[in-house]
């Protein structure tokens, strides 16, 4: 698989699951588009890419408001000359200020926020890349989704606004990939388990009991978690030529925690 010539943008790639994506399309040939609300940490990634021979630009941008995704859009485009891939990986926040798993106990101001970067950032993203995509008759989205939005799971606290988010996307993804098809477009949905993807879930993990850790993971088919290259691979697959015949799709990378009829 080679994405020589391709030019990618992925949101909330300064780190994470994120910079994981962005590393490995500049390894396969990409230029890629390293976006995030942290610019010094989006700049580090760009030269992490540049010092292995790939190129990359780093942007600072709120993803959640519509001129900054816009600008940022029209500065990819004048400096890459087009976009053929997005990936919108930008959220999480479960620890935002105010945050709770209960619908009645969650703050007003946790529930925007979390909307905000897990669902609002994805819809802005689409809207401002379409006519650029639009413009070439060619393009890759590829939403990330949450395990949250197929399982309600009373074992562990769930955010209900992140669940709702991550949700949601598995509809945006429907509609556009819908409304844009024509144009030569696919939009398809990657839904990952949960991955030690950074030092946010690592810790996570570790404040698990040996109980609640070993719970979870029976709920696997697999009975593991997954390596970062078992969820980067899918994402790759939804960016490549490979999947030029598959839109619409939500793709479930979990373990086997859950199986859709």
């Amino acid at each position: 698989m080679t994405f020589e010539g391709k030019v990618a943008v992925v949101t909330g790639a300064a780190g994470g699951l994120g910079a994981a994506y962005a590393a490995a399309l500049a390894a396969k040939g990409a230029a890629v588009a390293i976006v995030d609300r942290d610019l010094a940490s989006a700049e580090a990634m760009a030269e992490f890419i540049t010092n292995e021979g790939g190129r990359a630009i780093a942007l600072g941008a709120e993803l959640a408001e519509w001129d900054a995704v816009e600008k940022c859009v029209r500065t990819i485009e004048t400096s890459m000359g087009r976009i053929d891939i997005l990936i919108n990986n930008a959220g999480g926040g479960s620890s935002s200020p105010g945050n709770a798993s209960s619908i009645e106990a969650i703050a007003p101001s946790a529930w925007s926020s979390l909307v905000d970067s897990n669902l609002t950032t994805a819809f802005m993203t689409i809207r401002a890349a379409a006519p650029v995509m639009k413009r070439q008759r060619y393009g890759k989205i590829v939403n990330i989704s949450s395990r949250s939005a197929r399982v309600s799971d009373p074992k562990f606290e769930q955010s209900p606004a992140y669940a709702c988010a991550k949700t949601a996307i598995l509809g945006l993804t429907r509609f556009a990939a819908r409304e844009l098809g024509p144009y030569g477009i696919t939009v398809n949905c990657l839904v990952p388990g949960l991955v030690l993807s950074g030092p946010v879930l690592e810790d996570y993990w570790m404040r698990l009991s040996t109980e609640r850790q070993k719970s979870y993971l029976e709920d696997l088919a697999l009975r593991r978690l997954p390596r970062m290259e078992e969820i980067v691979g899918p994402v790759l697959f939804l960016c490549g030529d490979g999947s030029d015949y598959i839109s619409g799709v939500s793709l479930d990378v979990n373990g086997g925690s859950f199986m859709p009829a």
